[in-house]
């Protein structure tokens, strides 16, 4: 039928493929990441998504329960961050993936945020976001590889065009005066009836289908109140999906402004909530406010009174000048040219890097007050220095990064120092861990989040000496109540570092039994660490676990270590994409899996891949695949000696 066109694209496996890679490509920036980036799901990715096809062609399909977790922000203050099941992100973005060319088309151009690529269908097939903010860079990793792995923050986070365009409004077109604004608690308050009835008003009517089943997904996330009654507020925070819908909410707001600055002759930006005004008088710059308060109250929104606010002047000067990060950008394009490795190469870093040794030297100096309280502009500059210095491996920031992650809690400021921290040499890593778990046992850092973030870390992190690590996670973080996510993330961080195989069976039993489901598949990931005849029948075990993704998780490590053809498969994949420790760290649930093997073929090849591989600078990766040539190294042995255990 013509009236269920979109709905019938929706149910076509292709569609559904793209889906998939969209949201395992947007999984890497979640809020909680997955402790197998979901490679249980891709293992047998044609029959699930069928299932998922299967059951929305027949209406039986049910939204699973979201990942909830407080997200730190300025002022001990927190906001909701959630977490898609990767059902329902794969859902998620192949809907998106329908509707995004329909809809953007329907914005007016001064809306910057999430516009679509002019290339998005190809990315869309190469696993990328069809979002023009995607723009990262990878130092190692060839076009396979970037899959499988993001280690590094975009270099942009914004859409660089929307800064460009706004500072121009002012030094070229004569506009004296800048009202700037936000949303309180923008997305947590997003109406979904108004959503709905927006998007049906923006659409034809055959997309009736397709709508009725996205939103009856959104209706089953909202919060219910005290009394159980659902708000019909809200929708999940931290991904493409969310931030898409929520850049059309404001479509009602978008014509306002454009009215006004047709009578006005103003002009205005919008990056999803964050909205600034150009005018020529403080009169206009008034009734700009009046303007964007009253459509927000008819959507249900408020405007943040503390980050509202009319600038001019020497004032708006200062605001849009944007020198020092045009300095950086600057840099970067020169350092990226550069040939690391190359003689001179340092020296050619070096003479780059020294027009920004005086900004940085604002952040290096006068600690901790100097990153105490980074805001808007002062905070885009020290991260994207941050990002210049990590990529070319240069030190100098290392002491107001960890400054800053114990004074400043910030999200993008913990993630972003947290990635410089690894990118620096490997002897700067004992230090930095050093320096991090006092943070964390000292109590210093007041939210679980950046407590399990930081934990998560400790993978990415080669110290000289990495044989206590483990036991000094475990007396923090399971010594008392913690938790869910930091009981996760330091589960997945002892996975990495040496410990002993009875000490690992005992651990990974105790939290087998957790009642949150993410501590219970760390704990399957651990399990390969304990003695191999009890990692192997646990591993069948758990496939009848009443645990749907614990079960999945258990039947994926399973078939590594019992299906030769599926395991020599991964096997090649981790021989083809191997560049630096950083993936061999990744691939270690794997290659711990294949380790428990029974089957001698597949014993001899992963010795014999580990023994090919270059030998590391990393004690830890070192220890690994000492470890792992010893538990198949009886496939070397003649037929009838005994294997290690």
């Amino acid at each position: 039928m013509a009236d269920n066109r979109l709905f019938n694209d929706l149910c076509r496996p292709e569609i559904m493929r793209i889906g998939w890679h969209l949201a395992q490509a947007d999984s890497r920036d979640d809020f909680v990441t997955d402790p197998v980036r979901h490679a249980d799901f891709a293992s047998n990715l044609t029959d699930r998504l069928n299932h998922l096809i299967e059951q929305i062609q027949n209406n039986r399909y049910r939204p699973r329960h979201l990942l909830d977790i407080d997200i730190p922000k300025s002022g001990l203050s927190v906001r909701p961050g959630n977490v898609l099941p990767i059902e329902e992100a794969s859902l998620l973005h192949a809907v998106v993936y329908l509707l995004a060319p329909l809809l953007d088309r329907k914005l007016d151009p001064s809306v910057y945020s999430y516009r679509l690529a002019p290339d998005w269908r190809k990315k869309a097939k190469r696993g990328e976001s069809l979002f023009r903010e995607a723009h990262v860079e990878f130092p190692f990793l060839k076009k396979k590889t970037v899959r499988s792995i993001s280690p590094f923050e975009a270099w942009y986070e914004r859409w660089p065009q929307f800064e460009a365009d706004a500072r121009d409004a002012y030094t070229t077109e004569g506009y004296t005066h800048l009202t700037k604004t936000d949303i309180t608690a923008y997305f947590e308050n997003i109406d979904l009836r108004l959503l709905e009835t927006l998007i049906r008003s923006l659409l034809r009517r055959e997309e009736s289908k397709t709508l009725h089943l996205l939103f009856r997904i959104l209706e089953g996330w909202t919060r219910a109140t005290t009394t159980g009654t659902p708000i019909g507020r809200g929708i999940p925070q931290g991904n493409d999906v969310s931030s898409f819908f929520g850049n059309m909410y404001l479509i009602p707001l978008d014509r306002a402004l454009h009215q006004f600055c047709k009578r006005r002759n103003a002009r205005w930006f919008r990056y999803v909530d964050d909205v600034k005004v150009f005018t020529h008088s403080d009169r206009d710059a008034r009734e700009a406010v009046f303007v964007i308060n009253d459509v927000l109250r008819s959507l249900h929104l408020n405007i943040q009174g503390s980050k509202t606010e009319i600038v001019s002047g020497e004032a708006l000067k200062e605001e849009l000048d944007g020198s020092d990060l045009d300095a950086v950008g600057t840099a970067f394009e020169k350092v990226k040219k550069i040939k690391m490795g190359n003689p001179g190469a340092a020296r050619e870093i070096t003479k780059s890097l020294k027009g920004l040794s005086l900004i940085a030297s604002r952040f290096r100096r006068k600690l901790p007050a100097s990153v105490r309280q980074l805001g808007g502009r002062e905070n885009r500059l020290f991260r994207r220095l941050m990002t210049v210095y990590g990529w070319c491996g240069r030190p100098q920031l290392h002491r107001a990064a960890l400054t800053a992650i114990k004074e400043l809690p910030d999200l993008r400021i913990l993630r972003k120092a947290l990635s410089y921290l690894t990118q620096l040499s490997y002897k700067t890593h004992g230090p930095s861990l050093d320096a991090l778990m006092q943070l964390i046992e000292n109590d210093q850092l007041p939210f679980p989040y950046q407590v399990a973030v930081a934990m998560e870390t400790f993978a990415d992190l080669h110290p000289p000496d990495s044989t206590a690590v483990a036991s000094r996670i475990r007396k923090y973080a399971f010594g008392r109540k913690r938790h869910w996510m930091v009981v996760q993330k330091a589960l997945e961080a002892m996975m990495t570092f040496p410990y002993k195989p009875a000490y690992a069976k005992t651990l990974a039993e105790r939290f087998l039994k957790y009642d949150h489901p993410m501590p219970r598949r760390a704990a399957c990931v651990f399990l390969l660490r304990s003695p191999k005849h009890h990692a192997r029948r646990r591993l069948q075990e758990l496939i009848h676990h009443p645990d749907h993704g614990l079960s999945r998780l258990a039947l994926y490590l399973t078939r590594l270590n019992q299906d030769e053809q599926f395991a020599m498969q991964e096997l090649a994949r981790i021989k083809q994409s191997y560049r630096r420790d950083l993936l061999l760290v990744r691939n270690l649930p794997s290659m711990y899996a294949i380790a428990v093997t029974e089957h001698r073929n597949l014993a001899v090849s992963l010795c014999d891949l580990l023994r090919i591989l270059p030998k590391s600078k990393s004690c830890k990766v070192r220890w690994h695949c000492t470890q792992l040539i010893y538990l198949t190294s009886w496939s070397k042995r003649p037929v009838g000696v005994p294997a290690a255990s």
